[in-house]
């Protein structure tokens, strides 16, 4: 009979990619995984290797930070060693820095950011002492990355990190690279710097160095894993029975893993805590677990903090996402409000403009009139007469008493022009005049009339292209260009959707007085995966009938109607359907789901009820 090898514990969990722990019952460390020390960083994943040794005089230091003093030990006096001796840089700003150690004679290249991004990727290219030097930060895929020459270190970060290269200039070799479980080995930015010496990576010792291997059992639990909630976690479990379990999401060494523990207590000597540790990819997938922690996780840091004006978040609060990208769309809004620069707002149809529009008006002066304008609602032969309205009987069918136009109803406070690529190329040298000199003339009127007025406009046309096509003129791009927002479409924020999703959700059950109710996990990684062409708009329109068909108090991945628009123009028959849709869900929605009790309402009989039901997929 073949023998076949004993297959243990250890070796049956990281095969199926678990990291394994056991502590004793006096909370040492019994065993401890090959998979668990990589998860934890208190082994460096095999690739680039360094010996062991100190920054010195000369070296070429490159530094990724996206938060100065926050799980990097790091202080001016330790940027003054690059020769950065710059008042203006503040604890909890983003720096990313190419210098000297020590030696004057070099000076430092650097760009700093206090609060507002200018993009989601921020990078620095240099030519520094004949390297080839990039540096970013990828605030989107929260990604720390540096190359010298072309040859790239990477460091992902959940929270915040300080990431660093050292560099031997002489011959270009990497003397030092910073690489995860760097807390545990005492190698933040600021203690490097500070002179700190720094373990090998991936090396064989050398004669008289310690081993890069840590040890490990024997040591105790809370010298190993930092993080107090999985450490209380452990304690607890330990003072319950044999079999007691407990599962759930914890930060160890600022890394988010998942983690499930079992108590064993059979009154011999090798009882404990048995603890296994999910891959990261796992973890992401447990959306609802992994999303609240984000959540509070951004609560608790520095740098919700410190970067965050609590004005800007007090008004813009329905603006939601923590993503780089809608931090950016906030800060900028709020600058908005506290001037009278006219803001053009660009982005896709259904990102929110008008709602980001009458925000920063609110921000400013809520009592103010604000007056938005569809102008892509408005016949072209109609728009000089709307925008800025006409004296008694200046054409067939006036009022006799003239009109007062848009711009006059919006004076003391703001107009917002929507979809101003709409407005004819005749129109556009008359609006150019209105904001220009803050004067008017009705239509079939001589005499100016005065107007204070301040202008947001929005567009999801290209208009520079539209500029070079001959049909909007350069001059007002100029005018109204003068503070542009973007906002991002939903496919390019995915992790604010899940939280998106809930809050409005939370307020259609608020607004048409229905019992509260909540997403299933499978439907909220649909709706958070979906590209969702129709962007925020789309998106409450899905939800919105999701409630409708859900009569329950869970809606699952079958409620949801997801689906790519229709392609071809939106006829008068078409609009009138989507609006028939629309009036049914709805009421649909306020009686509850109550079919017959909503068909009653309407009218209408049974056989066409269940029809449009049917035709509008509402069932």
């Amino acid at each position: 009979m073949q023998e076949h090898p004993l297959v243990t514990v250890t070796d049956l969990t990281e095969r199926l990619g678990y990291g394994l722990i056991f502590v004793n019952d006096d909370g040492t460390i019994g065993e401890y995984s090959e998979v668990a020390k990589e998860k934890f960083g208190l082994v460096v994943p095999k690739g680039k290797s360094h010996r062991a040794g100190r920054v010195e005089k000369g070296d070429i230091v490159i530094i990724a930070d996206n938060m100065i003093g926050n799980d990097d030990a790091l202080t001016a006096g330790e940027l003054s060693m690059l020769g950065i001796d710059d008042p203006d840089i503040r604890p909890a700003d983003a720096i990313i820095a190419i210098g000297t150690y020590a030696d004057s004679k070099f000076a430092p290249v650097y760009k700093y950011y206090s609060r507002y991004y200018p993009q989601s990727d921020l990078r620095l290219r240099e030519t520094y002492r004949d390297y080839d030097i990039v540096a970013g930060i990828d605030l989107d895929r929260k990604l720390m990355y540096i190359s010298i020459n072309g040859d790239e270190y990477q460091m992902a970060y959940l929270e915040s990190i300080g990431f660093m290269v050292i560099v031997r200039p002489e011959s270009g070799e990497v003397k030092f690279f910073q690489d995860v479980g760097y807390g545990f080995r005492g190698e933040e930015v600021g203690r490097i710097l500070q002179g700190v010496r720094y373990s090998g990576k991936n090396c064989p010792p050398e004669e008289g160095e310690e081993n890069c291997d840590v040890p490990i059992v024997g040591l105790p639990l809370r010298r190993i894993a930092l993080g107090d909630e999985f450490l209380s976690e452990v304690q607890r479990i330990m003072e319950l029975p044999d079999g007691a379990t407990s599962e759930g999401d914890f930060e160890i060494y600022r890394r988010l893993v998942f983690c499930k523990l079992v108590r064993i207590r059979k009154g011999s000597g090798s009882d404990g805590v048995l603890i296994l540790i999910q891959d990261k990819d796992n973890v992401e997938n447990s959306l609802t677990a992994g999303r609240a922690y984000i959540a509070d996780l951004e609560k608790r840091s520095k740098a919700a903090q410190l970067r965050l004006d609590a004005n800007r978040e007090e008004h813009f609060e329905k603006f939601l996402g923590s993503s780089p990208r809608m931090q950016t769309v906030k800060h900028l809004a709020y600058k908005a409000s506290k001037s009278k620069f006219n803001v053009i707002i660009l982005g896709e149809s259904g990102t929110g403009k008008s709602r980001l529009a009458r925000e920063i008006h609110n921000t400013q002066d809520p009592d103010a009139p604000f007056v938005e304008v569809a102008c892509n609602a408005i016949t072209p032969s109609l728009f000089e007469s709307e925008l800025f309205g006409y004296a008694p009987g200046s054409f067939t069918g006036a009022d006799k008493n003239g009109r007062r136009g848009y711009f006059e109803e919006a004076d003391g406070g703001t107009i917002f022009l929507d979809e101003i690529g709409e407005i004819p190329p005749e129109i556009q040298a008359k609006l150019l005049y209105v904001i220009q000199n803050k004067l008017l003339y009705r239509v079939g009127s001589p005499k100016p009339v005065p107007v204070d007025v301040r202008v947001i406009t929005a567009t999801s046309r290209d208009l520079e292209d539209e500029i070079k096509n001959g049909n909007f003129r350069q001059d007002l791009y100029y005018r109204i260009n003068v503070f542009p927002i973007e906002l991002p479409p939903l496919r390019e924020r995915k992790q604010d959707i899940a939280g998106m999703a809930e809050s409005i959700l939370s307020d259609f059950c608020a607004r048409y007085e229905i019992e509260p109710k909540r997403f299933s996990d499978e439907a909220l990684k649909i709706i958070t995966f979906h590209d969702w062409p129709g962007n925020v708009r789309e998106l409450e329109n899905v939800i919105e009938r999701a409630i409708t068909v859900c009569e329950g108090t869970t809606i699952y991945a079958d409620h949801l109607v997801i689906g790519r628009p229709k392609s071809g123009k939106q006829t008068l028959k078409n609009q009138l359907a989507q609006e028939e849709a629309r009036i049914i869900a709805n009421t649909l929605i306020i009686n509850s789901g109550d079919k017959q009790k909503t068909m009653e309402e309407l009218g209408m009989s049974r056989s066409v009820f269940y029809k449009k039901l049917k035709e509008y997929e509402l069932i």
